[in-house]
């Protein structure tokens, strides 16, 4: 290109405009091709070790245009993501390589569920909105969902260990158990204590009772592969724990949830239950997003439409604590039971 062609093109162009645009595209495709890597096992074949075309196409079991796969790997190296050598592929970036630690699997799990289930929402809403059309649930999402609920752990084993009793007779509910670990932690810290947990998905109510038998928690802990609006039981709960579940529920559903969770629960017991609350931070509207527009749910609540759910459903000393930014936890008794 002649100097002169190049200066009128640097001069007659928005180059701030440029920047941005490039910097923005760059990080969208930085995030999609990590995610990507890790949820086709590519970065499982790239953390052994430098690994060429020809290896990772064997690795992951695909007989496809190799071309394609180059260009794609290629790509990973431009945004600095991969390193190529006569070796063949590795991993680059330190970024990458922490998401890869075992130890930070909820995080993985977090930035996955992020660019991969919330794309569609974030490209495709304004024409559903058009056709009148919502999302369909997705079940499969529900591992990725799990794994990344994680990232909050902490807080919810702190409301473990502030709200299940040392010792004496307890029996909780667990709504929603997953993979269970906040029930082994109610049974660490109560040797007297018997659970039951309810899980929607097959899947994961089998993965959690299997933890339970892992964990030698088979005598105390029932699970079981219910929707909790079906629940019914014998004895009344003394506790019982609804973590991240209410917008999976329409708005217009969630007093009558609410008033049969209290109907679970013997007169004086008391339900926790942790939500989002709308946040001006994008992570937080994403999954208002997600909710918003997924059929069967609903948008994430504010704090004084909880309160007012939990009053019209029965619930009374409705206290609420605000864990972190947008992120809350409601205690409340029921007078009545069953």
């Amino acid at each position: 290109m002649a100097a002169k062609t190049l200066i009128r093109f640097i001069m007659n162009s928005p180059i701030f405009l440029m920047y941005r645009i490039n910097k923005t595209i760059r990080e969208f495709c930085r995030a999609g091709f990590i995610s990507t890597a890790i949820s086709e096992g590519i970065y499982d074949v790239l953390s052994k070790g430098p690994a060429s075309c020809e290896d990772i196409q064997k690795a992951i079991g695909a007989d496809f245009n190799q071309e394609g796969l180059e260009a794609w790997l290629d790509l990973g190296v431009s945004l600095g993501e991969l390193a190529k050598s006569r070796e063949g592929y590795s991993i680059k970036s330190a970024f990458s390589k922490e998401l890869l630690i075992p130890a930070n699997d909820a995080w993985k799990a977090f930035f996955q569920a992020r660019v991969e289930i919330f794309h569609d929402y974030i490209i495709k809403t304004p024409a559903y909105l058009k056709g009148k059309k919502q999302f369909e649930f997705n079940q499969s999402y529900g591992e990725l969902f799990a794994r990344s609920s994680r990232t909050v752990e902490p807080f919810l084993i702190d409301i473990v260990d502030r709200n299940i009793p040392q010792s004496g007779a307890c029996n909780l509910l667990e709504v929603g158990c997953g993979s269970g670990i906040y029930i082994k932690r109610a049974c660490d810290r109560n040797p007297d204590l018997t659970v039951t947990g309810i899980e929607l998905q097959k899947e994961v109510a089998d993965f959690a009772r299997e933890n339970a038998i892992i964990w030698q928690l088979g005598n105390r802990v029932d699970i079981q592969n219910i929707d909790v609006r079906n629940y019914k039981c014998e004895k009344p709960y003394n506790i019982i724990s609804f973590y991240n579940l209410i917008y999976y529920f329409p708005v217009n559903e969630r007093i009558d949830i609410l008033r049969h969770i209290g109907s679970l629960l013997q007169p004086g017991g008391q339900l926790l239950l942790t939500t989002l609350c709308p946040e001006n931070e994008p992570s937080i509207q994403l999954m208002n997003l997600w909710s918003s527009m997924t059929k069967g749910c609903g948008p994430l609540p504010s704090p004084d439409q909880v309160c007012d759910q939990l009053k019209a459903a029965g619930f009374d000393k409705i206290q609420v604590e605000k864990l972190m930014p947008g992120f809350f936890l409601f205690t409340a008794t029921i007078s009545n039971g069953k």
